[in-house]
Order: structure tokens, then sequence, then C-alpha cells
């Protein structure tokens, strides 16, 4: 989700905004608009597009709610939370780690739904006192609405196959009773594959006998979950071939570094014309460590700026580059690797620079030792 948009820090945690949700807040407007010219007569157009605008934004904060319980969650349990992000399909909470136990994983995994239900509550709760209170019909049927999607948003999440919560929550049973992580998270993916082909196959089912819309929607998130489901697959079964291998047998040791105080445009003809790599740790006074630069950062130099800007304040903080320990696991790494964090890790021993981890790196690794996984190794129930 390389297109988020910041909004900055929610109950500490980092809130982003995929650009997708703009769909999202026109759908629901426009569906909550017609609903309520049907249910609420006597109101003008622009009165029922309002209301619609306004229960569309509230939802979104239902689905923030859902999203920072997790987040909440998961964070009291000691597990790291990289950030939060709505997007087309709700929102993702993205961990920096994982549960260490089963009963850690399912709190952090149905807390969301039962956020969603517990709001759906509030809302119906609403609704009743609007209208014995005499508040306008199309408020009623607002709060009304809000509960109901409210419910149908905790149910689909308690589907049982990942990556929905209900997926976590079957991972969580299976470890459990099963005493094996990755058995777990694999009957999780499993029932993922399930529960997408379901939707597929009722959205066609649809598509054919009833509501031609609704039809393609069902087959679209039908659709979507049965990738995420096989990537997420894919995903385990490659830690599962990672498990055991450290950091420094995937890093470039001695990684070229670039001064910070030359400018970007004798930093490009000096070190990046003409290098293989794409990645320089940035130096400041007494040649500590004060960030990364990239030919990402690079390029958000304009041409007419690279000879007055300096490498240090073009490059990514040290604060907000990802770090990690020569003997710590890469799969320990993996978790905090972030497309919005460069995809590469700093290599630190004793506050000094020994080497880089690129995207590069781990993929080479990965080829490599998937090589050795004996074949069916990824059907493990």
């Amino acid at each position: 989700m390389a297109e988020n948009i910041r909004l900055g820090t929610v109950a500490g945690f980092r809130l982003g905004v995929h650009w997708s949700v703009l769909v999202i807040l026109w759908l629901f407007t426009w569906s909550l608009a017609s609903t309520l010219s049907d249910t609420a007569p006597g109101h003008s157009a622009p009165t029922y597009w309002i209301a619609g605008a306004v229960g569309a934004t509230v939802l979104l904060a239902s689905l923030l709610a859902h999203e920072l319980t997790h987040a909440v969650v998961a964070r009291r349990a000691g597990v790291p939370v990289s950030d939060v992000t709505l997007w087309l399909f709700g929102g993702v909470t993205r961990l920096g780690g994982e549960a260490q136990t089963a009963g850690t994983e399912f709190r952090i995994a149905v807390s969301g739904p039962v956020t969603s239900l517990a709001l759906a509550g509030v809302f119906a709760a609403v609704a009743v006192v609007f209208r014995q209170l005499g508040v306008a019909n199309i408020a009623v049927g607002v709060a009304w609405w809000l509960s109901g999607i409210n419910v149908l948003l905790g149910l689909f999440n308690l589907l049982p196959g990942a990556p929905l919560d209900g997926g976590r929550v079957l991972s969580a049973y299976l470890w459990r009773r099963h005493g094996d992580k990755v058995r777990g998270q694999l009957g999780a993916t499993r029932g993922g594959r399930i529960v997408g082909y379901a939707l597929i196959a009722l959205g066609l089912f649809e598509f054919m006998t009833a509501s031609i819309l609704s039809g393609v929607w069902t087959v679209f998130i039908g659709w979507f979950l049965l990738s995420a489901a096989q990537s997420e697959e894919h995903r385990i079964v490659t830690r599962q071939s990672l498990s055991g291998i450290r950091v420094v047998d995937a890093m470039t040791a001695r990684p070229h570094t670039a001064p910070g105080s030359i400018s970007v445009e004798d930093f490009i003809q000096s070190y990046v014309l003409g290098d293989r790599h794409s990645a320089y740790p940035v130096q400041g006074p007494g040649g500590a460590i004060v960030g990364l630069i990239t030919l990402t950062q690079l390029r958000q130099v304009a041409p007419g700026e690279r000879s007055t800007t300096l490498v240090r304040d073009a490059a990514m903080p040290i604060d907000q580059v990802v770090t990690a320990a020569p003997h710590e696991t890469l799969t320990a790494l993996l978790e905090r690797l972030a497309p919005s964090r460069g995809s590469r890790a700093l290599v630190m021993d004793r506050g000094q620079l020994v080497g880089i981890v690129t995207a590069s790196d781990i993929s080479r690794l990965i080829d490599v030792h998937t090589l050795e996984v004996p074949k069916g190794a990824d059907r493990v129930l």
C-alpha cells in the first residue's frame, strides 16, 4: 500500500489512509442516500446525500475503532504495532512482531469483531432513543443503518479464514489444539481459500439470479480473500524455510556509505553513477550514521535543487530506518521491514555499522533455501 496518505498518530499509532478509501466513502454515501430515500420519505435529495455522507464518515470512524482495538490489544500484549491503515476493504493493522502464545493471538484477533458488534449495539440503542424522542426519521434511519453495517462487519470478519480476523481466531485454536503455530497458520490460510471460493460461487449465483452489482462485488471480495490467503500461505512457508537463519547470513557486509555534508548532485556524480548499489548509509559528523539515502529519496529532489540540497537533508532520518543486530533471526527482521521504510535494514553491532540487508539479499536467500524445502512441506495438515 505505497499510496498511503499519512494522517499523523491516533492513540500513539501511525495512521494512514489509502486512496481507495475515497471509493468506499462514495459507495456508502450513495448506498445510504438511496436507502434513506425509500425508508425515510419526505426529504429533499440534497438532504439524503448529506445524511449519506455523514453516515459513511461515521462508518469510517467505526472501521478505525475496529483496527485501533486490534492495535491496543496487541500493544498491551507486548506485540509491536507498525501502523494502522484504512483502505478499500476496511483496514489493516500491521504488526511489527507475532503473538507468542495462542491466547494472545486469539485476543488480538477477536477484539476487532467484538468492537464492531459492540458499536452495532450502541447505534441500535441510539436509533431507539432517537425514535422515542421524536428525532427526524432520517436520523433514525442513519443510526439503524450504522448498526446493521457494523453487525455485518463484525460477523464477516469472524469468517474462519485468513486474512480475516476469524482466520486468526482459527489459527489460535489450531495452535492451542496441536501445539504447532505454523500448523495453525496454514490451517487458517486453507480456511481462507475455502471462504474465498464460497464467496465467488455465491457472487456468481447472485449475478445470474438477483443483483448484477451485488454479485460482481461478492465475486470481487471472494477473489481478494482467495488471493490474500494464497499470499499468506506463501509467506508462512517462506518464513518456515528461513527458520534459524540470522541477519548476518543475509546482509551485505561493509556497505558503501555516503557523506552527509556533500550535495546531492556531487553524490550522484561521485558515488551513484557507475556503482551497483542503490542504498547508502549516510555518515554525519564523526562518522556516526545519521540516515539512509536510496534512489527513491534521490528522485524526490528536483534536478534544479540537487546542487543546493545536502545528502543528509534528502536522506531518510535514522529514527525512521529499520535496524537489526547481526545475530537476530531473519524472520524477526522481516516483521519490521516495510516498503514505506525502504525495505532495507542497517545492521548495527554495538553502535557500529557492519552491514545492510536489502530486499534483493533476502530474495536471493529465500530462493536458495526454498530449494531445500521438501515437496509437500507446505501441506503439514
